[in-house]
């Protein structure tokens, strides 16, 4: 009979994904997680020597995940604008809930809160080059970053009520409001 794999740390960063999508910061528990895995916490310790160090692993795996990625593939793109289109497009596909709880589990955590104040800094940097690619002042470009990320985190932490293709037409109604050449 052939051995169940090992469960890798990668493993065990998309089961915390998971778990914090679905029951939020209280499913990132150790024994928690090793229910969800159905592994023993000697696995978790193999990989993980506290819960501290997972968390800090875990707000790394999201930034990767949920913002370089996005940054990579966007990147393909030659035209800022594109760019800015189809980054928009991959980050409303994201899941919101993830989003949600790595923030909840930052106002718990100073070191998951110091990597989500650095993947802020990071979306809007890069935010604010595309709109300055796309010929907006650099002024405006980091100015509209900041707008258009406000509005995006704003979406996915108020309750409006809209569906999830409500809340995307919103959004993709900002951005053409926000993408319009300045005028005059």
């Amino acid at each position: 009979m052939k051995a169940p794999p090992r469960f890798r740390r990668t493993d065990w960063l998309e089961l915390g994904l998971a778990a914090l999508a679905e029951d939020g910061p209280a499913g990132l528990t150790i024994d928690a997680l090793c229910r969800r895995a159905g592994k023993t916490k000697g696995s978790f310790y193999a990989h993980f020597p506290a819960i501290e160090a997972y968390l800090s692993a875990l707000a790394g795996h999201w930034r990767e995940s949920f913002t370089l990625r996005l940054m990579q593939a966007a990147d393909q793109g030659e035209v800022a604008g594109e760019r800015l289109m189809a980054l928009d497009r991959m980050a409303l596909a994201l899941d919101a809930r993830v989003e949600q709880g790595m923030r909840r589990v930052a106002q718990l955590d100073a070191g998951v809160a110091a990597i989500c104040t650095a993947v802020d800094r990071e979306r809007i940097a890069y935010l604010a080059r595309l709109h300055g690619e796309a010929g907006r002042t650099p002024g405006e470009a980091l100015a509209l970053a900041r707008i258009e990320y406000a509005a995006f985190i704003g979406f996915q932490q108020l309750d409006l009520g809209l569906s999830p293709q409500d809340l995307h037409d919103c959004y993709r109604s900002l951005m053409r409001m926000l993408t319009r050449p300045a005028e005059g």
